[in-house]
């Protein structure tokens, strides 16, 4: 009897076409024959393949009759068909040559991402696979797409019809640098890595609660199963198939302990392997001239330089100084006095130094917001909160940094993810059953930040705050703000990421005494900022949230009540509100795309209009300042910066700077 019957189901919302989409979801059901479909039936057929198909397939590599597509977009289809050659924003003949020189903040001490401690080395990230030059991953994301994935170490991607299971067919021919093949040995284990949380950081293994089990099907098919609660979630496929695929007999080997922190440079099979490093300061990556996906259709025209070397520095001015002098090549300037004044020098002047401005089509979010420490009480009074909001002047703020930034009224400003004017009906599906848990503006008002600021010392704003202040409890005495009943001074302990950062609330610190609160401005070294953040060793902290298309992870591990209550999460601000963790679970349970997009604009109005984060600044425009020694390939707006990833090195262009600078390059 045939029971497994696959077909392909077209979604709702396409993205923009090129002529040769193709289906992205795959499903799986039953022969059209049969006569019931119940979920006692589904869990009996699982468990035959699981039981069977697994023994049988490893000892004859018996076909599944899983059909496979080679592309998957959330809630959308793919924009390139099976086909495709290479990506549209790549050079497919750039030169293989040269190098590029990119700073870093802080420093570093592993090579390993895994282990709860640790900071990791550049290049080794865990979600993005443009960031990971060192492993590879079965997807690769598409940068001119707002969420499609294409295959990499997977040959082709299914999904079950109930969302049961996300099925992999691993490619024939990938391995690692040692020469050994990558074998579905390689998969099990990386799996099982990334959920044990005793000894993996919990930004990794919180995410991949929904995925219960990896079951191997024969020697290059696999499958994932999917908890029942989570079952349907499209957005679990790209989060399975964008982690790092970790060597297994490597890992394995008494010389080494994937549960541990190393600066020993672990086997890779991606297109860079570690070389020369000095910890904490500097490493480098060394293309791998023989790595057996060079020219597949996500990688060709990528990875085009023979070196990437990574410089860590501890202070935003000296990473300017640092391109300005040749020492780096690259960098990304965001301080608004430096790209304002700094670059104008001889090289500028002669042409060799070159600071274009970037336009992203991912949403802009927040670009460095204050946040409180929501363990404190003092802070979980919605009052206080407001009254903190009301004194933050971003329009001084923004004026005295020349308009580098935008005024964000969003978390995710300028997308289509953002909430504006009054909720929708399809937002208000989603808000009116928590309508007694979030404040009454959600659904009254529409967002605006806070009024009468600009030059001056906004007396209406002063008289508002104070108002709010009493109410809350807290009163003037001795020119002091304290607590009605404990006395207890309100002191507010600033803690930044830098200098620069620090020196951005001094004017707003001011505007607090003028209420009686007192401050302290601090910005540690990087680890200890680290620390502290994590820790919650601080009232009030700053963190950009910078999201993407679809920035459902980015969002639980940033405000869901289960990151804040585990230790080394993004949860920084301790948030735990019953309404934001049931927006999000709307988030991951939408099934189109209008419902996501609904589900995340009522998110983000119950974040602005419960004052947890000040806002602040939004970011539309990056500027990059860089020596003229690359090509460029021409596109259009991207979801991600490409300097590392698609520019190539140039030789004319290089020795032109070789010149101006007095040698060759």
């Amino acid at each position: 009897m045939r029971v497994w019957e696959l077909w392909s189901v077209r979604l709702d919302r396409p993205h923009e076409s090129r002529g040769r989409g193709t289906c992205a979801w795959l499903t799986l059901g039953y022969d059209p024959g049969m006569s019931h479909r119940s979920p006692m039936f589904v869990r009996l057929a699982v468990f035959i393949v699981v039981l069977v198909g697994t023994a049988v397939a490893r000892a004859d590599d018996a076909p599944t009759g899983i059909r496979y597509q080679h592309g998957y977009a959330f809630l959308a289809e793919p924009g390139y068909g099976p086909e495709f050659e290479h990506f549209d924003y790549v050079n497919p003949d750039a030169p293989k040559a040269g190098r590029m020189r990119i700073p870093q903040m802080g420093n570093w001490d592993s090579f390993n991402p895994v282990p709860l401690k640790g900071r990791v080395a550049a290049g080794l990230s865990v979600w993005s696979p443009p960031g990971n030059h060192l492993y590879d991953s079965l997807l690769s994301p598409s940068a001119d797409e707002p969420s499609s994935f294409y295959g990499r170490l997977a040959e082709g991607i299914a999904i079950a019809e109930d969302g049961a299971w996300i099925g992999f067919k691993l490619r024939e021919g990938p391995r690692w640098h040692d020469g050994k093949p990558i074998t579905v040995d390689d998969l099990v284990f990386s799996f099982d890595v990334y959920k044990d949380k005793d000894n993996t950081a919990a930004t990794i293994s919180q995410p991949l609660d929904p995925f219960v089990s990896i079951e191997v099907l024969n020697d290059r098919e696999f499958r994932y199963h999917i908890a029942e609660h989570e079952q349907g979630n499209p957005i679990l496929p790209t989060r399975i198939g964008v982690l790092p695929v970790l060597p297994k007999h490597y890992w394995q080997a008494e010389a080494n302990d994937i549960t541990k922190t190393t600066v020993n440079p672990p086997l890779g099979s991606g297109p860079y392997r570690i070389g020369d490093f000095s910890v904490g300061r500097w490493l480098k990556y060394e293309r791998v001239e023989d790595y057996w996906g060079k020219d597949l259709s996500v990688n060709r025209g990528r990875h085009n330089f023979a070196t990437l070397k990574f410089d860590y520095f501890r202070d935003d001015q000296v990473q300017t100084e640092a391109v300005k002098g040749n020492v780096i090549d690259v960098h990304v300037e965001n301080l608004p006095r430096l790209w304002e004044n700094a670059y104008k020098f001889p090289a500028a002047d002669a042409g060799v130094f070159k600071t274009p401005t970037v336009y992203l089509s991912r949403p802009a979010g927040l670009w460095w917001p204050a946040f409180w420490n929501l363990d404190q009480k003092r802070f979980q009074d919605i009052r206080v909160r407001e009254a903190l909001w009301l004194l933050w002047d971003f329009v001084w703020l923004n004026r005295r940094s020349y308009g580098f930034y935008g005024l964000a009224t969003s978390f995710f400003h300028g997308s289509h993810l953002a909430a504006s004017g009054l909720p929708s009906a399809r937002e208000l599906k989603f808000l009116e059953p928590l309508r007694d848990q979030v404040p009454a503006r959600v659904f009254s008002e529409a967002y605006e930040p806070p009024p009468n600021i600009g030059p001056g010392w906004h007396r209406e704003n002063l008289l508002k705050a104070m108002e709010l202040f009493r109410e809350a409890g807290w009163v003037v005495r001795d020119n002091q703000l304290v607590h009605g009943e404990t006395g207890e001074q309100f002191h507010i302990r600033f803690v930044a990421v830098s200098p620069a950062l620090g020196s951005s609330f001094i004017h707003y610190t001011r505007v607090l005494e003028r209420l009686g609160i007192t401050t302290s401005i601090k910005s540690p070294e990087i680890s200890n900022w680290l620390f502290r953040m994590r820790s919650g060793d601080f009232d009030a902290g700053a963190i950009w949230f910078l999201p993407d298309d679809m920035p459902t992870l980015l969002i639980s591990n940033s405000f869901s009540s289960a990151a804040a209550d585990q230790a080394y999460s993004q949860n920084w601000s301790n948030m735990r509100d019953p309404a934001v963790d049931a927006m999000i679970e709307h988030i991951y349970t939408a099934g189109n795309y209008e419902d996501y997009v609904a589900a995340i604009r009522a998110l983000d109005r119950i974040l602005l209009w419960n004052f947890y984060f000040v806002p602040g600044m939004t970011k539309t425009k990056i500027g990059i300042a860089h020596w003229d020694k690359f090509g460029k390939p021409e596109h259009g707006k991207l979801n991600r910066l490409g300097h590392v990833d698609t520019w190539w090195w140039d030789e004319e262009r290089a020795n032109a700077v070789g010149v101006f600078k007095g040698k060759k390059q």
